[in-house]
């Protein structure tokens, strides 16, 4: 009798184990089904900000994110992998092609930029999404602590030896750091190349079909909201605490 008791506590409480599985399934089901396209549209936002970062607002008039195209370039983007490139227009007239670019020669390896130049080969901006250069010293390429990537605006790349597209160090227009030369050498040396590669073929890329397609998930005033720069990580204590002397040590 207590034996067939326990057997069927035991099927008992394995069936509501199971029901209240399943239902914790359903329910994060069901909370993914109504957040992902909150989440969706605010990474599109987010995306949007940074795209009005480096364009001049009043010079287009479309939704760059509804217009780009997927290419792998190397020479573009500083690695093998497939990258969007984003069209922005005036009256469906060219303006500037945004893109991002990477370099793994900083002082603390990748940096990620986001560049825009207009049909003329002049950049509009330059913007430092990513990097862990070293606070105080080479962090100087985040515009929330230095205005040093504003020194590109209107600048072109007139060859891939352009004796401007330097720094100072190396007999180049652009400041470096204090202590820290290996980081603005890296940025400059990595926009030279994938500016001049894209301002040479901006022509053949704005006629390329358009790959992108954006749900009606942004208001149509979102390309005119405020811009705000987005808050850059936070580095761990290890990295908090190299000292100048470290990166005075590669310059």
């Amino acid at each position: 009798m207590n034996k067939n008791l326990l057997i069927f506590t035991s099927k008992k409480n394995a069936l509501l184990l199971s029901a209240f599985a399943a239902v914790c399934t359903l329910l994060v089901s069901l909370t993914y089904v109504y957040t992902a396209p909150l989440i969706e549209q605010q990474a599109q936002q987010d995306l949007l900000n940074k795209l009005n970062q480096v364009l001049v607002p009043e010079r287009f008039d479309n939704n760059p994110l509804e217009n780009c195209l997927h290419i792998t370039d190397k020479s573009i983007f500083g690695d093998d992998e497939s990258h969007v490139i984003y069209r922005a227009t005036q009256q469906e007239q060219p303006y500037a092609l945004v893109f991002q670019t990477q370099t793994l020669k900083g002082y603390n390896g990748l940096i990620k930029l986001m560049v825009a130049i207009d049909k003329t080969g002049k950049v509009q901006g330059v913007r430092t999404l990513q990097h862990k250069e070293t606070p105080g010293l080479g962090d100087k390429i985040d515009l929330e602590k230095s205005d040093w990537v504003l020194s590109f605006n209107d600048m072109k790349v007139n060859s891939d030896t352009d004796k401007r597209w330097f720094v100072k160090k190396d007999g180049g227009y652009f400041d470096q750091f204090t202590g820290a030369t290996i980081t603005p050498r890296a940025v400059v040396n990595q926009l030279r190349q994938s500016i001049r590669y894209v301002s040479s073929n901006f022509d053949r890329l704005f006629v390329m079909e358009n790959q992108c397609v954006v749900d009606e998930m942004l208001p149509p005033d979102s390309l005119v909201q405020p811009i705000t720069t987005d808050p850059q990580s936070q580095f761990d204590e290890q990295k908090a605490t190299l000292t100048t002397k470290d990166e005075v040590s590669n310059d």
